[in-house]
């Protein structure tokens, strides 16, 4: 069974897949760890750069040009690390690796050559990557793997990236629900076909959810959860 010390080294998985962790600091948890939880963590990180790659591929295009300016900014002003609370370092680095993420896609040859060529319309992804109080938390999945939730409230939605999850059994789905006051909204389904080793989903409308839940559901879905919820990312 997997144990506080052992989680807690799962936890940083994906910040270190980002680059957002000092990797000293996390190899050193690594090696105090015991070998199936060190290959496990091996394995959440090749798929969390592999989700994030595809998202960046599918989604590149020129970043805002305050971008830079904002996170040189972030990065020259003294002590500003040291100034973060505990509980919030995660979230800080998280959102400025995920903004390295969206620029490095989006800077080729092709921009420079053609500075006059109108930029596309941003894509959801895109939005949530860049905004300023992008947040990202993830959890294990009962039945093995990974959910993470990059999202952010001032763009009203998030993405999905859920790695190594195991399709749903025939004839019904995973639905993602996001948990409100008036009660649970459905946020979309995923059957077989939708499931791969990494998948990604849009959610948007974010407005006052919570949490992000999940069920399994027949045939192609219900309009309000039918079965117990099964796993649940909180959205604060």
């Amino acid at each position: 069974m997997t144990g506080p010390v052992e989680h807690e080294v799962m936890t940083l998985a994906t910040p270190y897949a980002l680059h957002a962790v000092d990797d000293g600091e996390v190899e050193r948890h690594l090696a105090d760890a015991p070998p199936a939880v060190a290959q496990e963590f091996a394995a959440e990180v090749t798929a969390v750069r592999e989700s994030m790659a595809r998202v960046s591929a599918a989604t590149a295009l020129e970043p805002p040009a305050y971008l830079r300016d904002r996170i040189l900014a972030a990065v020259e002003t003294p002590g500003q690390v040291h100034q973060l609370r505990p509980k919030r370092w995660r979230t800080a680095a998280l959102a400025a690796a995920a903004a390295v993420v969206v620029a490095a896609a989006g800077v080729g040859v092709g921009t420079v050559l053609r500075p006059t060529t109108p930029a596309p319309t941003p894509s959801t992804a895109q939005q949530v990557f860049a905004a300023p109080d992008v947040r990202t938390v993830s959890g294990p999945i009962p039945t093995g793997g990974t959910a993470t939730v990059v999202f952010s409230r001032e763009r009203n939605a998030g993405v999905l990236v859920m790695n190594n999850v195991a399709p749903p059994a025939t004839g019904t789905v995973y639905q993602m629900w996001l948990l409100r006051d008036t009660g649970p909204q459905s946020a979309g389904t995923m059957d077989q076909a939708a499931v791969a080793p990494s998948t990604t989903a849009v959610l948007p409308d974010l407005g006052d959810a919570t949490a992000l839940a999940f069920t399994v559901e027949p045939g192609k879905g219900s309009t309000a959860p039918t079965a117990p919820i099964f796993a649940e990312l909180p959205l604060t």
